[in-house]
């Protein structure tokens, strides 16, 4: 299964899901001007994954801002992603917040909340 890399851009976020390497990472900005443009591919290569997913699959989410019809796509990855559970593999979100952000720690746990995944909360200070 060949990886899928996006670049950041100021709106939207890199993506790296790469199953041979195992690593699965989100990080940046999420504001594009088309969401369903932007996150298609993502769901589509997920899909193909989640039929022959890694005996553990750890994704980093490290986004530091995202709008509301990103907060959706992102919902529906977990969704996604959900689905390896019931295949009886191992899956963990780990969710990176600024140190003082407290809006962006309470969306990890609500996102926890309503998919049931494994969520670690990692905090960090801005660079």
């Amino acid at each position: 299964m060949d990886p899928l890399i996006i670049s950041a851009t100021e709106d939207t976020p890199e993506i790296i899901f790469n199953k041979k390497d195992g690593k699965f990472e989100i990080s940046g900005r999420s504001l594009p001007e088309d969401v369903i443009e932007f996150y298609t591919p993502i769901y589509s290569w997920l899909e193909q994954y989640v039929s022959d997913p890694n005996e553990e699959t750890i994704l980093k989410v490290k986004i530091d801002y995202f709008n509301s019809a990103s907060q959706r796509a992102i919902n529906e990855i977990f969704n996604i992603l959900g689905r390896i559970n019931m295949k009886g593999k191992k899956i963990n979100i780990e969710w990176f917040y600024f140190q003082d952000d407290d809006e962006m720690r309470e969306a990890g746990e609500e996102y926890a909340e309503i998919t049931n995944l494994t969520f670690q909360y990692i905090s960090y200070d801005p660079e």
